[in-house]
C-alpha cells in the first residue's frame, strides 16, 4: 500500500505523541495556522485580481501581490515568537499547510494563464521579480515552521511545508524567460533549493 507523505508525517506524529506525551501548548498551533488562514486570503485576493485582469495596467495585480509579500513576512515574525510545537500541536499543520499549496498552485495556474497578456503589457520581469520575492519570503516561512516541529520530525514537516514555495516556484520558471538579463534565473535551481507558498 503506497502511502502519502501526509499519511507518513501523520503516522510519525501519532507515534511521536504517544511515545513522549508533552503538555499541549494551545496558543501556538492556533497562531500558526492562523497565520496560514491569512496569507491564504491574500492568495485568494491575487487570484481574484489575476482572473480578472485583461491587459493592459497591471497595478491591481501588483498591488494584490505586495499585499501577499507583506502578509507573509508579517507572518513569519509572529511564527518566530512562538514557542516549539509538541507533536500533538503538530498532527494540526498538514492540512492548513496543504489547503495553503493548493491555493498557491490554483494563482500560479491563472497567472500562467494571463502570461501572454502580462508579456505584452511590458510587465513580464516585473512579474518574475514578484514571483522570487514571494518564493524567497515563503521559503523563510516555512523554514520558521518546521523550526517549531520537534527535531525528530522536522525533515517529513520540512517536506510538506515546503511545498508552499515549491508551488510558487512554479510560476518563477513560468517566468524565466523574463528575468532580467544577467540575472541567474531560478529555473536552474533545484526543488530543494526551493523547499511556496505563501
Amino acid at each position: 500500500m503506497k502511502l502519502s507523505i501526509v499519511s507518513i508525517l501523520t503516522l510519525g506524529l501519532a507515534a511521536g505523541s504517544l511515545a513522549a506525551p508533552t503538555a499541549v501548548q494551545e496558543r501556538d498551533l492556533p497562531t500558526i495556522t492562523g497565520v496560514l488562514s491569512s496569507i491564504g486570503t491574500k492568495v485568494d485576493a491575487l487570484g481574484s485580481a489575476i482572473q480578472a485582469y485583461n491587459g493592459g495596467d497591471v497595478a491591481k495585480v501588483q498591488q494584490a501581490s505586495d499585499t501577499l509579500v507583506t502578509a507573509i513576512n508579517n507572518g513569519n515574525t509572529k511564527v518566530s515568537s512562538t514557542a516549539a510545537l509538541s507533536s500533538g500541536d503538530a498532527l494540526g499543520l498538514p492540512g492548513p499547510v496543504n489547503d495553503l499549496k493548493d491555493k498557491i498552485t490554483a494563482v500560479i495556474n491563472k497567472l500562467d494563464g494571463k502570461k501572454s497578456l502580462i508579456v505584452k503589457a511590458g510587465k513580464g520581469t516585473q512579474t518574475y521579480n514578484d514571483l522570487t520575492q514571494q518564493k524567497a519570503a515563503a521559503k523563510k516561512l516555512s523554514d520558521t515552521i518546521v523550526s517549531k516541529v520537534p527535531e525528530n520530525l522536522q525533515s517529513l514537516a520540512g517536506s510538506i511545508a515546503g511545498g508552499i514555495s515549491d508551488a510558487i516556484n512554479t510560476g518563477v520558471k513560468d517566468f524565466a524567460d523574463q528575468a532580467p538579463k544577467g540575472s541567474k534565473r531560478e529555473e536552474a535551481a533545484p526543488l530543494v533549493d526551493a523547499a511556496i507558498a505563501v
